[in-house]
């Protein structure tokens, strides 16, 4: 009885990390270059359209995110990345803005709601400003 007690115990002390672990984010997961296709903002779905986003998520841990106009894409925000639990957490400068590099970094977090091979759906925390977006490869 007392086996079978301890048994149970140890099972339900490791099933939380177990489903933890199949939460978690790889690298190889959002590594590569994504297109925002939707932004959702409350109950409002707007599409990307001919000018979408594009967001990249290199192995070496830098982040780029372009802004597409008229067939040109302006890499104008740059910074570095890190995969925490469900997470992607940016810290990035904004290189349109003039003294970029005196500016503290900011931060952009990612919080991964599911994905797919080639479909992410996010929702994104900047500053104070929350929204959720569809990225697709």
């Amino acid at each position: 009885m007392k086996k079978c007690l301890i048994a149970i115990l140890v099972l339900l002390l490791a099933f939380p990390m177990l489903m933890n672990s199949q939460n978690q984010l790889a690298l190889e997961d959002i590594s590569g270059r994504w297109i925002e296709w939707a932004r959702i903002e409350g109950d409002s779905v707007r599409l990307s359209g001919d000018f979408a986003d594009t967001y990249i998520f290199r192995d070496n841990m830098v982040f780029h995110k372009g802004e597409a106009s008229e067939g040109v894409i302006l890499f104008n925000v740059t910074g570095k990345y890190t995969i925490e639990g469900d997470s992607v957490k940016v810290f990035y400068r904004d290189y349109l803005n003039k003294r970029a590099s005196r500016q503290p970094a900011k931060q952009l977090i990612l919080k991964i709601l599911s994905k797919s091979k080639d479909e992410l759906r996010v929702a994104v925390i900047d500053y104070d400003y929350e929204y959720k977006m569809i990225l697709k490869r």
